[in-house]
């Protein structure tokens, strides 16, 4: 097995191209390239705005990418962007001209447009482009609702069926889904509700429940479709202080079984102590990536220095 190979074994998301916009023509996400590999912990980290809500929210289809892809574990779980594939852009002729034929691109849009070799040939070579990129997605896609299975995800105001019971909302999905057996449905329940001591809340409704009592039923709700990765935005932002430290310790637990986790958050010190790696993102670029003694540490942008001289 070559290095590259095992490179890629090892990465479960891949994020090539990433680019978001909304209706208002604000570029939120602008060309994002980024591999989450097994057993990582994660913190994206910084200003309002800049784009963590949104990114997290592409990891997992909620928001559909304007431009780019998200491969999860090796399958294309976006459709796939042809500017991201040059066996099918190659199928264009206009393409060779500029790559094969020795031809700067820019006298070779001139001479495209001059002898109108896009138009003469457009018809033709756009079916062999769908053709190629229909292929490559029919090769390459997974469904997104088998993806999301895979994929938990914990939102900062919980999120819950208020209409449900605690132990409903936990197996609610597997049973619905058919994953799982009601009666294995609420033994798994109860199994997860022990590991965080709330198995006495499991008659509950959310109305009932604090913040933080809220937030981890939110993360035991995810934890019962058995994911391979959590996603965690800004999960203790809406809790009263006293509460955060009660969902941190259930994040914690999870990080030391070797969950991959990529987490949203403000709490600089559960990113200082439990993640492998920190990404500070800013005006939706990638601005620093690295371990986090070195982003906390050692950042290399004044942008990073100021964020965190008014965050820590």
């Amino acid at each position: 097995m070559t290095g590259t190979e095992k490179r890629k074994q090892d990465v479960i998301i891949e994020v090539r191209g990433l680019c978001k916009s909304f209706v208002e023509g604000k570029m939120v996400l602008k060309n994002i390239d980024c591999d989450i590999k097994r057993g990582e912990q994660i913190v994206v980290i910084g200003p309002s705005g800049g784009g963590k809500s949104t990114f997290l929210r592409c990891l997992n289809t909620l928001e559909a990418p304007t431009r780019g892809e998200i491969w999860f574990d090796g399958r294309l779980l976006t459709p796939a962007d042809p500017y991201l594939h040059p066996d099918v852009i190659a199928r264009s002729s206009t393409y060779r001209l500029v790559t094969e034929g020795g031809i700067p691109p820019g006298d070779a849009l001139e001479k495209i447009r001059d002898e109108q070799l896009l138009r003469k040939n457009f018809r033709h070579e756009g079916r062999e482009f769908s053709a190629a990129l229909k292929k490559t997605e029919e090769e390459n896609r997974v469904s997104i609702d088998l993806a999301r299975r895979r994929i938990g995800m914990v939102f900062q105001h919980f999120n819950l069926f208020p209409h449900f019971n605690v132990q409903k909302n936990i197996t609610f999905a597997p049973v619905t889904l058919g994953l799982q057996t009601e009666a294995e449905a609420e033994e798994r329940a109860l199994s997860l509700l022990r590991r965080i001591g709330l198995e006495d809340k499991k008659d509950a409704f959310p109305s009932q429940l604090s913040g933080g009592q809220k937030q981890r039923i939110a993360i035991v709700r995810a934890l019962a479709m058995d994911p391979e990765v959590m996603l965690f935005d800004e999960p203790t932002s809406a809790l009263d202080p006293e509460m955060v430290g009660e969902v941190l310790d259930v994040m914690k637990r999870l990080a030391e079984q070797g969950m991959t986790m990529v987490v949203v958050t403000h709490e600089m010190g559960f990113a200082r102590e439990v993640a492998s790696r920190a990404i500070f993102l800013d005006d939706g670029v990638i601005a620093e990536d690295g371990l986090p003694t070195q982003l906390f540490d050692s950042p290399k942008s004044e942008r990073l220095r100021s964020f965190l001289a008014k965050v820590l």
